[in-house]
Parts: C-alpha cells; structure tokens; sequence
C-alpha cells in the first residue's frame, strides 16, 4: 500500500510513498475513518515527502478524508508535496481544501501543538555555531561565543561601525540576521580574507560584510532544515558610519549573540516576527 496512518498521540500522520492511484483496496478514506473512529483524533499530517505523484482519483480520496476531519471540527495539512502534486491539487481546484506546508513544524503551529516563540533556543544555536565556523574558516579568526541576550531598550541601537543585513522567511517567522563590527575588526578581517591592508570601511570593501552575513545564515540554514524550520534567504544588505542604525524587519524581541576575538567584540543580532500568517488557510 503507498499509504500507511500512524497514531503520534496528538495527530495522525499519514505517510503517502510511491505513487498514489486511488485504485487502492481499501482505500485510504475507509482505512482513514477506521482510525479516527478508533483514536478519536480530529487531526491530521499528511506526509508527502517520500510520494512521487498522485492521481485525481487519490486526490478525491484526500478531499474525503478532508470532509470527515470538518465534519468533527478537525483539521488537515499535507507536509512536503513537490510541484508536480500541488499542480494536480491546483488543476482539481482544491488547493483552499489540501493546503500544503513546507515543513512539520509549519503544519504543527497551524494546530497549535507547537507555540510559536520570540526566542527558541533550538532556532539561535544555529548562528551560534555558524558564525564561528565562517569566521574560522573564511576570515581564518577565532571567535569565543558569550552569552546571549536579549536587547532592551537601553542597549544602544547599534553594536559597530559596520553591518550587515539579510532578512530570513519561513513558515512560521520572519526576521533579520544583522552581523556588526567595529571598523578595527572589519579592516583585520580584509586582511586575513584578501591580503590587503586598508585605512578603514570603504564602497569598494564594505560588501564583504554582507557577504559574511550571506556565508553565516546559509550554514544555519542547514542545521535549520533539521530541526523543521525551511528557512528562505534574500540579498544582503550593507550599512556603515558612526551613526548608523540596523532596520530589523520584525516587531518581536532582538537577541543579541557576542563573540569576543582579539581586536574586539562582534556582535550578531536576530529579529524575528513570529506567526507571520501569510500563508493561505484552508476554506
């Protein structure tokens, strides 16, 4: 059978693989109503990472199952369809019905058996360990972690003499990863990464910075992955002088990530405005 539900005490998890017909016997709708009559769980996950494709004929299956979780005020989301499943879901016109999700955690949030956080301490250690390898391993310089903490109001608005930015966006968050230095930190780094020696922050050198912090999300991002959170990137950004400020995109708490070097203290800030809810919810 391409299917099989398993009872994970909170919600069914059914895990499709394969190629999904709808021809099967039983179907997945008996088989379905079975296990909720039995479980008496109103929820469920439809895992789709391991099926290939799925004939209109599963997808009425699908909308079944669907119906008869509504119908006990209950509620659906499948997890990792490729494009070619949400094409035949689109094509059937039940996209509003089979809403699908990037990641488990996106469709446990919907739920509401995962809570969204301002600070999880599962999504910072990432940085945590990303940051001091890319320093290592690029700007050939070692970085001692201290200890995290949350920015408050007193705290100044900028940390360096130079910055970058790069906004973050997944399902259940968006945010900013901003990295800052003073200009000492950042001419040493110039240095170690391309043999020059500089008086201080240009336009011609100030775009290592944000590639820095283009270098040190894409390593979180990984480890990211494993923890359920598909994290999506965009272009860095740049920002330098005495007064300048960091525009986080985000209205929830700022945690701050010190890392102490030799020439002085670099500091990494993420913002993230969790439950964004841009995602479209099911009819």
């Amino acid at each position: 059978m391409p299917f099989e539900i398993v009872n994970q005490n909170d919600y069914l998890l059914v895990k499709l693989s394969g190629e999904c017909t709808g021809d099967e016997k039983p179907s997945l709708t008996e088989v379905f109503q079975k296990t909720m009559a039995s479980s008496g769980l109103k929820l469920a996950i439809i895992q789709c990472g391991d099926c290939g494709k799925i004939a209109p004929n599963f997808i009425r299956d699908l909308v079944a199952v669907y119906r008869e979780i509504k119908s006990k005020n209950g509620q659906m989301r499948l997890v990792g369809a490729n494009d070619s499943i949400q094409e035949v879901i689109r094509a059937n016109g039940v996209d509003r019905v089979l809403v699908n999700k990037m990641s488990l955690r996106g469709a446990l949030v919907d739920f509401g058996l995962v809570k969204t956080k301002d600070i999880d301490v599962n999504f910072i250690n990432p940085f945590l360990t990303s940051t001091v390898k890319v320093f290592k391993i690029q700007c050939f310089m070692e970085l001692k972690a201290q200890k995290p903490f949350i920015k408050s109001a007193s705290d100044p608005l900028l940390m360096g003499d130079v910055s970058g930015i790069i906004s973050i966006s997944s399902e259940t968050f968006s945010g900013t990863l901003a990295i800052s230095m003073t200009e000492k930190i950042f001419v040493q780094i110039v240095k170690n990464m391309l043999g020059e020696t500089v008086p201080g922050i240009t336009s011609e050198n100030v775009d290592l910075i944000g590639e820095l912090a283009n270098m040190i999300l894409g390593q979180a991002k990984v480890e990211l992955g494993t923890l359920g959170y598909k994290v999506e990137m965009a272009l860095p950004s740049c920002v330098w002088g005495k007064d300048h400020k960091i525009k986080h995109f985000g209205s929830g708490k700022c945690m701050v990530l010190p890392f102490e070097t030799e020439f002085g203290t670099i500091y990494s800030e993420i913002m993230t405005n969790n439950g964004v809810g841009t995602e479209q919810k099911a009819a």
